[in-house]
This record gives structure tokens, C-alpha cells and sequence, in this order.
């Protein structure tokens, strides 16, 4: 095993974890114990295919979804706006809605401070 250092010049092996039987471990801990070479299996490289993607047809898919998500946002704060909200006033809980007209007069106040 290598110690960790802070020299970011080292390289280092790449481990892959496999999952063995008991009777291949006790066979690499003999090995290990005899001083014998342990024989390693060579694994079929796996190849990722490849997939070449049209260009225009992936910016048109991402313009689409971008479009998708606006709309279900504004859906969304347009609904949880004109619900109101709850306050409570005086020990009293008083519902106060945000219909469009509200919130027009709301931003008027805004102007005015």
C-alpha cells in the first residue's frame, strides 16, 4: 500500500473490487503465504457503444424541456400566490388571498413607499 501524501505527481493503480468465493480466498491466502504468484483471469473488455446524437434534435429536445419546466414553475407560483396565505392578527388566524388584482395593488403600494 502506498502512504497518502500530498504529492499529486504519483500515480496510483486503479483497484477494481470483485466478489470471490471462500475457496479463491483461501487459495490466494495460500498463494500469499507460499510466496507464489497469483494467477489473474483476463475480463472481456467492456465497449461502450457509442451513440451519436443529431445536434439540432438534442438542442431542440433541451429547448422543449427548458419550455416544459417554465411553464410547470410559473403553473406553480401562480397557484401557491393566488392561494394566500394564513397570518395570524390580534390572536385571530385571518386568510389573505393574492388574487391577481391584489398583488397589482400590492406592487402600487411598493411604488408609492
Amino acid at each position: 500500500m502506498y502512504p497518502v501524501l500530498n504529492d499529486t505527481t504519483r500515480t496510483f493503480v486503479i483497484a477494481t473490487i470483485t466478489e470471490i468465493t471462500e475457496e479463491e480466498y483461501n487459495t490466494f491466502i495460500e498463494a500469499i503465504a507460499n510466496d507464489e504468484e497469483i494467477p489473474v483471469e483476463e475480463e472481456e473488455e467492456i465497449i461502450e457503444p457509442v451513440i451519436e446524437e443529431d445536434e439540432e434534435e438534442l438542442d431542440a429536445a433541451v429547448e422543449a424541456m427548458r419550455e416544459y419546466k417554465l411553464r410547470a414553475m410559473s403553473y406553480t407560483c401562480r397557484t401557491t400566490i393566488k392561494a394566500g396565505f394564513d397570518a395570524i392578527i390580534r390572536g385571530e388566524m385571518k386568510h389573505f388571498s393574492l388574487t391577481t388584482q391584489d398583488q397589482l395593488n400590492l406592487m402600487s403600494l411598493g411604488v408609492m413607499a
